[in-house]
């Protein structure tokens, strides 16, 4: 169907510039709960792809996809949500995986490129590539909210209309009412033009995937607003919004005061992959994800997925193909030297028993692929480091029909330079405490050496020139041995270890020692790994509130102590 029309895109900037600067509350599209663990960067930018496409001229249907998931926003990194990106990719790579799917049938519009413009041509390629006796698959997430007034058609009986928020959907300037900044007008997409696009579509069924959670610092914008409520009404009336004929339209709900990042995403995907036939007769429908993803979330939730349901029977979408397992943990030596090779261990099974081959990233910028191996046997990786450091060794397993398996948890490992030893060691990563000019974080540690000759943090940076003053102290409150003050390489929401450059430190082996880190912005732009469950018995991890003029230990319910590795 061709959509050569310039109308759509004068209406869109039309409809636009009547909004306010102004939103209510902001409920968050797949916001980041924590760390995603081990899995390599993901592309903050993947073009829309807008050239034309193969098609076949035939009566035989045909599976197109538009995956638009903005994940980071200009100028505005606090609203950076890297686990839309994550799972973005993982729909991406799952559904050629499928007979019904081919790659050229897919579109992923992400980061930099989900704007306005992007994502109306990316409309635009879908209505031209589908027709009458195809299917069609739509998955959004981003920020969303409520609008102060119902625009044309006037259709919203709390007169409001509900909007996603583009790349550049937030302005770049304080917002007085909230720590969350205020909307872009000519930037965000309103309900009724998603469904005036749905509309432009010609097949004969169409999967709309909404992925929204509750974040509770994002409902404080207008009394209007201000309540629990009203996030889930949102989120209802714009899933109910694009509802229409052949259309099943899925949506999560969200909770109050919590966060599941990508969970509702993460499960629907999975249900896709196979473990949500329920009828057993290998094919997967959106309606079979949508209730497997819904019975894991209100189990382990307070989330209340909800579906809208238009199509006439099930709306299959993909054929049984289930993963391996996610790989074991890497076994081998975590500590060791450069230059020497070292052998690991990992293993992972197939549910329908294909061969599997793994890929391994050693976390110095270097993969390794294996060749094909009977699933369940351990196979054995080798690798040596060049650089004195510390990595993260993830697996991740692909069967032979092409299913991928999650990336393991990582095994990190730090290697030491001719001259140097490792001597002090923390390595467990559970959550990120930010830093800035008030809020100060310290680490204390015990050495066995007599002196401190490189220091290593696993740091985020969640944007660049951010100033990080580190120092190592005899006392909390005492003096201070050495000090140096960097600036980290911005990370996104990603972790790094990074070299802290304070010097050669005489210490006295068995005195405690701690190690200050510091901010001098008033925003969060920086942050600190911690582990859980004080997985580091001989030192304690303590808090300021006040830029480090008081201390206190960091409360009972995160028993935490930050990431650290000292060389001697």
């Amino acid at each position: 169907m061709n959509m050569n029309k310039p109308w759509m895109i004068v209406f869109a900037c039309l409809t636009l510039a009547l909004l306010l600067l102004l939103p209510g509350s902001t409920t968050v599209l797949h916001p980041d709960a924590g760390r995603e663990a081990a899995a390599p960067s993901w592309g903050a930018s993947e073009d829309a792809g807008l050239g034309p496409a193969p098609s076949d001229d035939g009566d035989d249907t045909e599976y197109w996809a538009l995956m638009v998931a903005v994940g980071v926003y200009a100028r505005n990194p606090d609203m950076d949500r890297p686990s839309m990106l994550v799972e973005a990719e993982r729909f991406r790579e799952m559904l050629p995986v499928s007979g019904h799917w081919q790659e050229d049938h897919i579109r992923v519009i992400t980061g930099e490129n989900a704007t306005v413009p992007r994502i109306m041509q990316g409309f635009r390629w879908l209505d031209e590539m589908e027709d009458e006796n195809d299917v069609c698959l739509v998955y959004l997430t981003t920020h969303g909210f409520p609008i102060l007034w119902d625009l044309p058609p006037f259709d919203e009986e709390d007169g409001m209309d509900e909007a996603l928020a583009t790349y550049n959907g937030f302005l770049p300037f304080p917002n007085p009412w909230s720590w969350e900044p205020l909307a872009n007008p000519l930037a965000i997409i309103i309900d009724d033009m998603f469904n005036a696009l749905f509309n432009r579509l010609e097949s004969q069924a169409l999967g709309v995937i909404v992925d929204s959670c509750h974040s509770g610092g994002f409902n404080d914008n207008w009394s209007y607003a201000h309540t629990y409520q009203r996030e889930v009404d949102w989120v209802q009336e714009f899933a109910g919004e694009l509802q229409g004929r052949n259309r099943v339209v899925v949506t999560s709900v969200p909770e109050e005061d919590t966060s599941y990042g990508s969970y509702f995403a993460h499960h629907i995907i999975d249900g896709l992959k196979g473990y949500g036939d329920a009828n057993g007769d290998g094919l997967v429908s959106l309606e079979e994800a949508f209730y497997y993803a819904r019975e894991i979330i209100e189990e382990e939730t307070s989330m209340h997925p909800q579906i809208f349901d238009d199509y006439p029977g099930e709306l299959h979408l993909t054929e049984v193909e289930l993963p391996p397992t996610v790989p074991e943990t890497p076994e081998g030596v975590a500590v060791g030297d450069t230059g020497t090779a070292y052998a690991y261990t990992t293993t992972a099974t197939d549910p329908e028993g294909h061969r599997i081959r793994y890929t391994v990233t050693w976390g110095d910028g270097t993969t390794e692929t294996t060749g094909w191996e009977e699933p369940g046997r351990e196979v054995t990786l080798t690798h040596a480091w060049s650089h004195e450091g510390t990595y993260d060794v993830a697996v991740r397993a692909e069967d032979e029909r092409g299913a991928t398996s999650d990336w393991s948890a990582p095994l990190t490992v730090t290697m030491a330079a001719p001259g140097h030893v490792v001597d002090q060691r923390q390595v467990s990563q559970w959550w990120l405490f930010g830093i800035n000019n008030t809020r100060w974080l310290t680490q204390s540690f015990v050495p066995t050496v007599d002196r401190l000759a490189k220091l290593e943090l696993s740091l985020a940076a969640w944007g660049s020139g951010y100033d990080l003053t580190v120092s190592v102290r005899e006392d909390l409150d005492g003096s201070t041995l050495a000090s140096v003050i960097l600036q980290p390489a911005e990370t996104g929401w990603e972790t790094a270890w990074v070299d802290i450059p304070v010097g050669e430190v005489a210490l006295t082996p068995g005195q405690r020692y701690y190690l200050v880190c510091g901010g001098s912005a008033d925003d969060w732009g920086l942050g600190w790994s911690v582990g859980r469950d004080n997985p580091y018995p001989q030192g304690t991890f303590y808090l300021s509130g006040d830029g480090g003029t008081t201390w206190e230990e960091v409360p009972e319910r995160y028993s935490g102590d930050a990431c650290f590795v000292t060389y001697g």
